[in-house]
């Protein structure tokens, strides 16, 4: 993926695994870590989009609270 998105002229900037991601912030003392996977997050902001617009299947957004 960080080769694809280099040679469309933009820098991989960031990578993270979800899982160990979240087991870091719980560590960290985070009380609520969320992890929404590609399918959550187009059900969550892209449903009902007419132009077909989707995030893919390596998408992650992590959320976490004290």
């Amino acid at each position: 993926m960080a080769e694809r998105v280099a040679a469309a002229g933009e820098p991989w900037r960031a990578f993270f695994d979800p899982s160990i991601l979240s087991s870091t912030l719980k560590t960290m003392g985070f009380g609520e870590v969320q992890d929404l996977a590609g399918d959550e997050i187009n059900a969550l902001y892209f449903q009902g989009r007419t132009d077909g617009l989707r995030v893919g299947t390596l998408a992650h957004l992590m959320r976490a609270r004290v």
